[in-house]
């Protein structure tokens, strides 16, 4: 009965995601102009875009590359180590890895960063006329000729990718999860005051992840050895 209550409310969770992802392409495309009047809170006439180029926005934008390094290899030794002790460090076994590196390599890199980008083609807010640059602006989702790489953001989608490691780690209400969704929202707001990125591109990464996950669940079946080995129980054998 549990169990099935469980699937249950994974269903909706899984409906609301879609319902909301469609709410959120509906918005974006009756109110364009949101993107452009978010933007301009950061740009000033005469100056661009003044966060862009400073010492601190740099560090934030390198950081996320140290981090997911760091931690991409911490999930490889993590599942090395399970195998070879037959454990369940931190609480990650063999499905919980395999969502997380399965999601880092659907989301953040093949669908954002070699698939949406190169095809979508959306100018960045530096490199608009209104903001003076030479390209036209163009809505999220809609297809453009001004070969940019603005929708949707790689720096958000991989910054909440580390929200769901930290998911997995502490829960939801865990201070892992607090601290990577604190920096995943930092992250997205230096792209946008930077110029880099609009609104809708950093929340439209934020829901290709959150799908992501339900799509690479949802190929992942639990392996029924969790529970021992998070109590560092040897498996028989």
């Amino acid at each position: 009965m549990m169990s099935q209550r469980s699937g249950f409310a994974v269903l909706i969770i899984r409906v609301l995601a879609w319902i909301c992802f469609l709410l959120l392409v509906c918005i974006v495309l009756a109110f364009p102009q949101t993107d452009l009047w978010v933007s301009s809170l950061f740009f000033k006439t005469g100056a661009g875009f003044e966060v862009n180029g400073l010492w601190w926005e740099r560090i934030i934008y390198h950081s996320m590359g140290l981090l997911v390094t760091i931690v991409t290899l911490g999930l490889l030794g993590t599942w090395l180590y399970n195998r070879l002790w037959h454990r369940c460090l931190l609480g990650l076994d063999t499905p919980k890895l395999s969502i997380l590196i399965g999601l880092l390599v659907l989301v953040p890199g093949l669908l954002v960063n070699w698939g949406i980008k190169g095809h979508i083609g959306r100018a960045r807010p530096i490199q608009l006329e209104q903001f003076g640059g030479e390209k036209r602006f163009t809505p999220a989702f809609v297809p453009s000729d001004q070969e940019g790489g603005s929708f949707s953001s790689g720096h958000a989608a991989t910054g909440f990718w580390l929200v769901a490691v930290a998911f997995c780690l502490s829960g939801r209400f865990g201070v892992w999860f607090a601290v990577a969704l604190t920096y995943a929202g930092v992250v997205s707001v230096v792209r946008i005051a930077s110029g880099a990125h609009f609104l809708s591109d950093v929340v439209a990464s934020a829901f290709f992840v959150w799908m992501g996950w339900f799509v690479v669940s949802a190929f992942v079946k639990s392996d029924g050895t969790h529970s021992d080995a998070k109590r560092g129980i040897p498996r028989q054998g």
